[in-house]
């Protein structure tokens, strides 16, 4: 699909969802352009409103965290009080408005599923009068391809390393690279006692022990005339699974798959630049895995990036 931007700006945010720790001179190289123009690109990216966040991707079980993605169907009414309640909630990551069967989408977080429970409860409560319906689902397993719209190979994990105990000091780094993952290290040496060279090798210790999974950048995609949709496939056939989920990552415009405990059905994300295209594609998949039933599909716009909820670092 085309997007809405030059070659330049295609090469720079194709590297950035990669990497986005990637050092300027290295960034500007994978463009073809001086660091001087990277640095105007990207600061016209911002001002534009299509890159928002540069993220860090934190494995949030390793941290002593579970989470669930809840769904809630919402009357109009305190609309913009519940965007502002999702969008400042320690608790709370990844949001999305919707179009279709849901109006919210959201990640809850917290130390075990009871507590997670008792956050959305006391959400449910605070806004008794506008929530309708929800669905409440724990997550499994998450995937990011991103890349895929840019053209990039997709990135992947580091090797993991030797179990490691989380210290005050790690934690921190982990909050400020949260905050912002091309925190330099003379930034992340005023928040922790350490030069930059013991902070660099902290970094690698928390990569290596897949506390950090990934440094990438939070854009929105409506800004570039994409529309992503959110779509959720009932599959009860293991063997047909594993199928399913190999399919769904090698397709060229999937963006990501959710996995939920108990449940038997996958959520996945599609990025279109014309609605009529979501059809095609759902017929692809439906002809392919005969077995299976697509039950729902929403257009969404995340507003809240899917970096760590910021009670992992409480």
């Amino acid at each position: 699909m085309e997007l809405n931007l030059d070659a330049t700006d295609k090469k720079l945010l194709g590297a950035l969802i990669r990497n986005s720790r990637l050092p300027m001179a290295k960034l500007a190289k994978s463009a073809g352009v001086s660091r001087e123009v990277a640095t105007y690109r990207l600061q016209r990216l911002k001002d534009r409103g299509i890159l928002l966040d540069y993220v860090t991707e934190i494995d949030m079980e390793k941290m002593g965290y579970v989470g669930a993605a809840v769904f809630v169907a919402t009357k109009t009414q305190r609309e913009s009080e519940i965007r502002e309640y999702l969008k400042n909630s320690p608790h709370i990551c990844w949001v999305g408005e919707h179009v279709g069967i849901w109006d919210f989408g959201m990640s809850i977080f917290g130390k075990t599923i009871e507590e997670v429970d008792d956050k959305f409860r006391k959400m449910q409560e605070k806004f008794k009068d506008i929530i309708i319906d929800h669905r409440f689902t724990q997550h499994k397993r998450n995937h990011y391809y991103y890349e895929k719209l840019f053209g990039v190979p997709l990135s992947r994990p580091p090797p993991r390393g030797k179990p490691h105990s989380l210290d005050q000091t790690d934690k921190t780094l982990l909050r400020e690279l949260a905050l912002n993952s091309r925190s330099d290290y003379t930034h992340l040496s005023k928040k922790v006692p350490l030069t930059a060279q013991a902070i660099k090798k902290r970094i690698k210790t928390l990569e290596s022990g897949g506390y950090i999974k990934k440094y990438t950048v939070f854009l929105d995609y409506s800004k570039l005339n994409i529309y992503q949709y959110s779509i959720f496939i009932v599959n009860k056939n293991v063997d047909d699974r594993r199928k399913l989920l190999a399919f769904l990552e090698e397709h060229q415009d999937v963006c990501f798959i959710c996995e939920y405990i108990g449940d038997p059905f996958l959520e996945f994300g599609v990025f279109v630049d014309d609605p009529y295209k979501l059809r095609r594609i759902i017929r692809v998949i439906e002809e392919s895995f005969p077995d299976n039933r697509i039950v729902e599909h929403s257009l969404q716009k995340e507003f809240v990036s899917f970096g760590p909820a910021r009670c992992v670092f409480e």
